[in-house]
C-alpha cells in the first residue's frame, strides 16, 4: 500500500508545481502545506518577527510579512539573500520587509540582523533557513543564526528532503545532515516539534521543524 501524503510530496516536487506557486502574484517557492503550518504555528507560538534566509523572488517574505501585518504584530520579516535580481517590487517595497543582502552565514550579517530585531523584545522570533541547501552551509547558518534566538523562538530548516529524504538522490548531504550535525553538537538547544510538523502529513522540512528550549 502507497504512503499517499509521501507520494504527494514526490510529485509536487518532482513534476516542478512548487516553482510555479504565487503568493499575490509573486513567485514563491514551497508547499502550500508549510505556508499554512507557518501561519499557525506563528500565532500559537506569539511571533511578531521572521528571519529568512533565501529571499529570491520575496514571495514567502511578501506572505509572512502580510501574516504580520494581520495580526497587529509589532515586528517585521528580515530576509537576507547574496542577490536581489530576482526580487520582485511587491516585497521590495512592503512596509514590514527589511532586506539584507549578503551571506546569511556571515558573522557580519549576523551584526546587521542585532540592528534590525530588538535584543529586548518581548515577543518570539522564527527563523527559516531556506538558501543554499548544502550541509556546510546551512550548518554554518545554524551556528551563526541559533544564538540570535532566545528560549520561545522557532526554528524551521526548509528542503531536508533532499539527499534523498525522499526526493533528489544525487543531491549530496544537505539540510537535514546539516541540521542532524547540530543537534549532535548542541543537544539541549532544539526541542523537535514533531506534532507541527506531521499535521499535514508531508512538508519540505521533514525533520525540520524546531522549538528554542535553551538560551543559546
Amino acid at each position: 500500500m502507497s504512503n499517499a501524503p509521501l507520494d504527494y510530496l514526490k510529485w509536487y516536487y518532482e513534476s516542478n508545481v512548487w516553482k510555479r506557486l504565487h503568493y499575490r502574484g509573486v513567485r514563491t517557492l514551497k508547499l502550500p502545506l508549510d505556508l499554512w503550518n507557518y501561519q499557525e504555528l506563528m500565532f500559537e507560538n506569539d511571533i511578531h518577527w521572521v528571519l529568512e534566509t533565501g529571499t529570491r523572488h520575496g514571495g514567502s517574505a511578501l506572505f509572512f510579512a502580510d501574516i504580520l501585518a494581520a495580526g497587529a504584530r509589532e515586528g517585521s520579516v528580515v530576509s537576507i539573500d547574496i542577490t536581489h535580481e530576482a526580487l520582485d517590487p511587491l516585497a521590495a517595497t512592503h512596509p514590514r520587509i527589511r532586506l539584507l543582502l549578503g551571506d546569511s552565514a556571515d558573522p557580519a550579517i549576523a551584526g546587521s540582523i542585532r540592528q534590525l530585531i530588538p535584543q529586548g523584545r518581548s515577543h518570539g522570533l522564527l527563523l527559516i533557513l531556506d538558501s543554499d541547501h548544502s550541509a556546510p552551509h546551512v550548518l554554518r547558518e545554524l551556528n551563526t543564526l541559533v544564538p540570535l534566538l532566545r528560549q520561545g523562538d522557532y526554528v524551521v530548516v526548509e528542503d531536508t528532503v533532499v539527499n534523498g529524504h525522499p526526493v533528489r538522490p544525487d543531491f549530496g548531504p544537505g539540510p537535514l545532515e546539516a541540521i542532524e550535525a547540530y543537534l549532535a553538537a548542541n543537544p539541549r538547544q532544539l526541542v523537535a516539534d514533531v506534532e507541527r510538523e506531521s499535521k499535514f502529513g508531508c512538508t519540505f522540512a521533514f525533520r525540520g521543524y524546531y522549538k528554542v528550549a535553551a538560551v543559546c
